[in-house]
C-alpha cells in the first residue's frame, strides 16, 4: 500500500469513497459531502492535512485519514494540537495492517511539521467496534499510541417538547443581534470561553477568526439574552451545514425506528420535529434536517432553555436542533419536559508509548472544555 497526501484534485474522488461507509450504531448514517471534500476542515482550521491509502496496482483509495492543526488553549497556555477525524479504512487485511505500520510515522510527521504539541480524537462511545480497535488494552507487536480519556460529552438532539412544558423565563429579552451590539457580543463569548481547555477563542482576533469560518454565519445570526442593564447573560447562534455536509440516514434499528414513529405521532399535535425516512423505505437518499447550535452559552439553565425555546420557534418547522453538552456542564443538560436524543462520545488525547501522560489529562482536573458539535 502506498500513503500520500490528498490534493485538491483528490476531492471528489474522496467524496465517492466515503459514501461507502456508515457510522452509527442506532441509525446507520453516511456523510455526503456535495461541494468539496475539504470544506468541513477549512471551518476548523487554516491547517490540515489528509492522508490517502493507495493500492499501488490500480490507484483505488482504501484508506483517508485527516488531521486537523490549530491552535487552542490548554493547561494554562497556547498550545498546537492536532485533531484526527474521519478515519475509513476498507475492511480488508491489507488495508488494516498498511494503515497500522503507518500510523505512528504519520504522528511522527505531522509533530514535526506543524509543530504539533498533542494529538487528539473524538471517538463513539456507543459504538463497541471501534472502541474495541482503539481502546482495548492488549499488547501490540508494533508501537501504537494510547487513547488517554480527556472528556465524556453528549451530542444532544432536541425534537420538540412535551404539552405542559413551558418557556422558564417567558418575558427574557431575546433579540438577534445588530451592529449596536456585536461588541458586547465578542466581549461575551471571549470571557466566557477564553480559559477553557482546548478553546480556540482566547483573545478577541481569534473569536472573529473563530465566527468568520462558519460558512454562511455572521454575528447578525446570533441570538442574545439580555438582562434588565442591556447585559448579554447568553447567546446562541443556529447554523445549517446542509451546504457543505449532510448526514444520511439508511436504517434505523428498531428503537429507533420506534423514536421516529413517536416523532411522527407527536408532530400532529405541534409537538415535535420527525427524522428523515430511511434510505432502506424511500429508494432515494434523504438528509437529516437540523441545525448545529454553535458558540452556545448561557449563565444559567433557565437563560440556556429560553434560548431554545426562541431558536426552536424561529428555525423552519421541519428542522430539530444539535449542540454538544460537556458531562460537567450542568447547565447545558437538555431541559425537562424536552424530546430528545443523547450519544455518548469521549474525547480522547492520543499519547505515544514512550511518553508520559501530561498533567492535564488527570482525574483531579476537572475544568471546563470547549469543543463544538460539527467537529464530532
Amino acid at each position: 500500500m502506498i500513503l500520500e497526501i490528498a490534493r485538491p484534485e483528490d476531492s471528489w474522488d474522496l467524496k465517492q469513497f466515503f459514501k461507502n461507509f456508515t457510522i452509527g450504531e442506532l441509525i446507520r448514517l453516511r456523510i455526503d459531502r456535495p461541494e468539496d471534500f475539504f470544506t468541513p476542515y477549512d471551518i476548523q482550521s487554516d491547517s490540515h492535512v489528509t492522508y490517502v491509502l493507495r493500492n499501488p496496482e490500480d490507484k483505488s483509495i482504501q484508506g483517508v485519514a485527516t488531521f486537523v492543526i490549530k491552535n487552542v488553549w490548554l493547561n494554562q497556555k497556547i498550545q498546537t494540537i492536532a485533531v484526527a477525524r474521519d478515519l475509513r479504512i476498507l475492511p480488508n487485511r491489507a488495508a488494516t495492517v498498511s494503515w497500522g505500520q503507518h500510523f505512528m510515522p504519520v504522528l511522527e510527521e505531522i509533530k514535526r511539521a506543524y509543530g504539533v504539541d498533542y494529538f487528539f480524537s473524538v471517538l463513539n462511545m456507543s459504538e463497541a467496534p471501534v472502541l474495541n480497535t482503539f481502546i482495548r488494552p492488549r499488547q501490540f507487536k508494533r508501537p501504537w499510541p494510547r487513547y488517554h480519556l480527556f472528556r465524556r460529552f453528549n451530542l444532544v438532539s432536541l425534537h420538540g417538547h412535551l404539552p405542559f412544558v413551558r418557556n422558564p423565563l417567558p418575558h427574557l429579552r431575546i433579540r438577534q443581534v445588530d451592529s449596536s451590539l456585536q461588541d458586547a457580543l465578542i466581549y461575551y463569548i471571549v470571557s466566557k470561553r477564553r480559559h477553557r481547555d482546548l478553546s480556540p477563542i482566547y483573545d478577541r482576533s481569534s473569536a472573529e477568526d473563530f465566527i468568520s469560518r462558519w460558512k454562511g454565519l455572521t454575528l447578525n445570526d446570533f441570538y442574545v439574552a439580555l438582562d434588565h442593564d442591556g447585559n448579554i447573560v447568553g447567546c446562541v447562534a443556529p447554523w445549517s451545514a446542509s451546504t457543505i455536509q449532510e448526514i444520511i440516514p439508511y436504517e434505523y434499528n428498531q428503537v429507533a425506528h420506534n423514536f421516529r414513529q413517536f416523532l411522527k405521532f407527536g408532530k400532529w399535535f405541534g409537538w415535535t420535529r420527525t427524522l428523515t425516512k430511511p434510505v432502506s423505505r424511500l429508494r432515494r437518499e434523504a438528509p437529516l434536517n437540523f441545525r448545529y447550535l454553535t458558540s452556545f452559552l448561557a449563565d444559567n439553565e433557565d437563560i440556556f432553555e429560553a434560548l431554545l425555546w426562541r431558536v426552536f420557534y424561529e428555525i423552519h418547522p421541519h428542522e430539530f436542533l444539535v449542540y454538544l453538552q460537556m458531562r460537567q456542564d450542568l447547565h447545558m443538560r437538555p431541559p425537562l419536559g424536552w424530546i430528545t436524543s443523547r450519544i455518548p462520545h469521549g474525547l480522547y488525547c492520543l499519547i505515544p508509548p514512550e511518553q508520559e501522560a501530561p498533567s492535564f489529562l488527570h482525574p483531579s482536573n476537572e475544568s471546563l472544555c470547549d469543543w463544538e458539535a460539527f467537529y464530532v
